[in-house]
């Protein structure tokens, strides 16, 4: 009883924020608490910042498995905004996540209303794809996040081929991520149509051709992804996923694994179809990590949408006032115990955390 009573008065507390002018403003605190807590540290080698000072070339002074080459859109535009100093360049890639979570709070308060938007966007503020993104500055994570955004929410044919064309010329994780979220929205009925996916097809094709067509101009070589996973065995691909289990499992979403079994609890009956698709593409998503060494980053860009899918179809699905608030509920307390889990990612098969525990424990020896 008396929990149930704190619930009630969480819901309304959070619902009548929701409804003020100023919920903007506290998710900009939210980010701000959590950039502190969490700490922000430059991808090692600084290699896409040094690529921006001049993308036209092989690039193996940087690193000899230059298969990163492949992601032009962010080197390319710092090079053509003459952002390519190392200040200038991390402040450009960190505006790009404060701007796609602008952006992001935005269209759900649009799609979906002040309240699920304050909560659905503090849930993704407080969530390993933050601490993915703020520990690894200078990767053109930021640019693939802020490109695959729109995907959950907009209908409009021409951009959304225009979004794929960009963000497959960014980074290969946004394929996966856009068409995903598309088939999900589709699966929901969200307004998502056959055109639209053909469409962002033609666009990823187009964006991979531009790319191709880029590295061949300018004679820069590249190793293939394929080519990087048989730098290991399977046993030792198996080796580093392994051995920091469940850790590295549950790195992938962190506290915010327990929305999906909140969400089939309660809506699985509902709509079988919806959650079988983004159960069998989250295990996608894992095989394809599985031979990566950046496991937390390269799951949670893939799969972000596809939680936060869950998020806005489970929501609809409640049938009745009640059945919103309980699910709202759910997500308030997921929210806030997310603020206090310890901020890690897997990579390379270790447990790293975020720069902020890095900093205070090199303080503490």
């Amino acid at each position: 009883m008396l929990l149930s009573t704190a619930l009630d008065a969480l819901y309304e507390k959070v619902n009548g924020l929701g409804k003020r002018k100023s919920w903007f403003l506290l998710l900009v605190a939210v980010f701000i608490f959590i950039t502190l807590i969490n700490g922000v540290d430059i991808v090692p080698e600084e290699s896409y910042q040094r690529l921006s000072q001049n993308p036209f070339t092989t690039r193996t002074d940087i690193h000899f498995n230059n298969y990163w080459q492949e992601s032009l859109l962010l080197p390319l535009l710092a090079y053509y905004l003459g952002l390519t100093g190392t200040i200038t360049f991390n402040i450009l890639a960190f505006a790009m996540i404060a701007g796609a979570l602008v952006l992001f709070a935005l269209l759900a308060h649009r799609h979906w209303g002040s309240t699920l938007a304050l909560i659905s966007t503090a849930l993704l503020i407080t969530g390993p794809l933050t601490t993915i993104l703020l520990s690894w500055l200078g990767t053109p994570d930021g640019a693939t996040f802020a490109l695959t955004v729109p995907f959950l929410f907009v209908n409009s044919g021409p951009l959304i081929f225009l979004l794929a064309l960009l963000g497959t010329a960014n980074h290969p994780a946004f394929i996966i991520a856009s068409l995903e979220i598309l088939v999900l929205r589709w699966a929901m009925r969200d307004g998502i149509r056959i055109k639209h996916l053909i469409l962002a097809s033609l666009g990823i094709i187009l964006g991979y051709g531009a790319v191709r067509l880029f590295l061949y101009s300018y004679g820069i070589e590249v190793v293939s992804r394929f080519d990087f996973m048989q730098l290991k065995s399977v046993s030792e691909w198996a080796g580093m996923n392994l051995i920091n289990l469940p850790a590295t499992l549950f790195s992938l979403f962190n506290i915010h694994w327990l929305i999906l079994p909140v969400s089939l609890l309660m809506f699985l009956n509902q709509d079988r179809r919806f959650f079988s698709l983004a159960l069998s593409m989250l295990l996608l998503n894992y095989a394809i990590v599985f031979f990566t060494l950046d496991t937390t980053r390269i799951f949670i860009l893939t799969s972000w949408g596809v939680l936060f899918a869950s998020i806005f179809h489970s929501y609809r699905l409640a049938e009745s006032e009640s059945q919103k608030k309980q699910y709202i509920q759910a997500l308030i307390v997921i929210g806030i115990t997310s603020f206090f889990t310890l901020r890690y990612f897997s990579w390379v098969g270790e447990i790293h955390t975020s720069p902020f525990f890095k900093t205070v424990s090199q303080l503490l020896k």
